[in-house]
């Protein structure tokens, strides 16, 4: 995913026409905190090669991977700011900002990935672009982090049962919180760059995150096992700067939005794609890879329950429309 703190920026490709007309040379600065040669900085490269070469020179992407701007709540303040012109954040650090994405985290909201992908694109789409364009932020595309999954150094964790004296690092968000309360766990909010440090020091024993940003972030250098929980779906998202985007001519509106949200569907594809690929590197780590059965996961999704109602009022906002819009569309989509 730190500063080798994986998140999607890359995740997302732009296909270009040029309308005509003539205008000067802009520089687009984009950041993200995914690490040179991960899938996200390769897909990037390609897509600074395209806008390079169809907007005839007139729109140079200079990309700045690893965290070179500092950590995902840097490089979103950066966006805003405009001293960045874009960048490539996943849903727990855009939340900071447009709180309602917190909504998406709650523990097993989703029952599958062609699930939160209809609800995402097909029913909240329009209700995200306009919440983010009211905090300084041109939303582009989806992409994702993935399903969140629990490692540790200590207890191979089977059941919630498992992670009892366990010190877990948290995500420092509303309803993460409220999860591991639920399960019985006092979590410690920890920032990504001081994860591995505190884990081999014994600051902390776990923590939840995709296979594929464990292993971007190295974590699996201070773990033993990784069980499959897959509590949480974390989006992710590619933005522009609105006051950068407002200097603009509808020509380079045009390019630099491309397919916009079309670009998705690719975007996650080769997300999941080599998730096989990162549990295996995980074994091959010596790390103990194990999948819960249906009996192991009920006491996990029964402590998920009540977490949205505990946080949807904390939340504030537009949250309960989002939750209540996103229990409608579920069922229009199917599982």
């Amino acid at each position: 995913m730190f500063n080798q703190h994986v998140k999607f920026i890359a995740c997302a490709g732009f296909a270009l026409t040029l309308s005509g007309g003539l205008f000067a040379q802009t520089t687009v600065k984009l950041a993200t905190v995914a690490p040179e040669g991960s899938p996200w900085t390769n897909e990037l490269a390609k897509i600074k090669k395209k806008i390079d070469s169809e907007s005839g020179g007139q729109i140079k992407i200079k990309v700045y991977p690893g965290g070179q701007m500092g950590g995902e709540n840097e490089i979103l303040q950066q966006v805003i700011r405009g001293k960045l012109q874009g960048g490539g954040l996943t849903a727990g650090a855009l939340a900071n900002t447009v709180k309602e994405l917190n909504v998406l985290e709650i523990p097993y909201l989703f029952n599958s990935y062609n699930q939160a992908d209809c609800v995402l694109d097909n029913h909240l789409l329009e209700d995200f672009r306009k919440l983010f364009e009211a905090k300084g932020l041109v939303f582009v595309t989806w992409a994702e982090n993935g399903y969140r999954s629990i490692g540790t150094k200590t207890n191979l964790v089977k059941t919630p049962d498992d992670l009892k004296g366990v010190k877990i690092r948290i995500q420092e968000s509303p309803v993460h919180i409220a999860y591991w309360k639920a399960l019985g766990v006092s979590g410690i909010p920890i920032a990504i760059p001081e994860v591995l440090p505190s884990l081999q020091t014994g600051v902390v024993e776990g923590f939840d995150n995709t296979p594929l940003f464990t292993l971007a972030a190295e974590w699996q250098t201070a773990i033993k096992h990784f069980s499959l929980t897959r509590h949480i779906y974390q989006p992710a998202a590619i933005v522009y700067s609105k006051k950068f985007w407002d200097t603009l001519n509808d020509d380079q509106k045009k390019i630099l939005m491309g397919e916009g949200n079309g670009l998705a569907p690719s975007a996650r594809v080769a997300v999941r794609n080599i998730e096989k690929n990162m549990i295996a590197t995980l074994k091959k780590a010596d790390v103990q890879v194990y999948e819960p059965s249906a009996s192991d996961l009920a006491g996990f999704k029964a402590a998920a329950g009540n977490v949205a109602g505990q946080v949807i009022g904390k939340i504030g906002g537009q949250s309960k429309q989002i939750y209540d819009k996103i229990q409608k569309a579920k069922a229009a989509c199917g599982g």
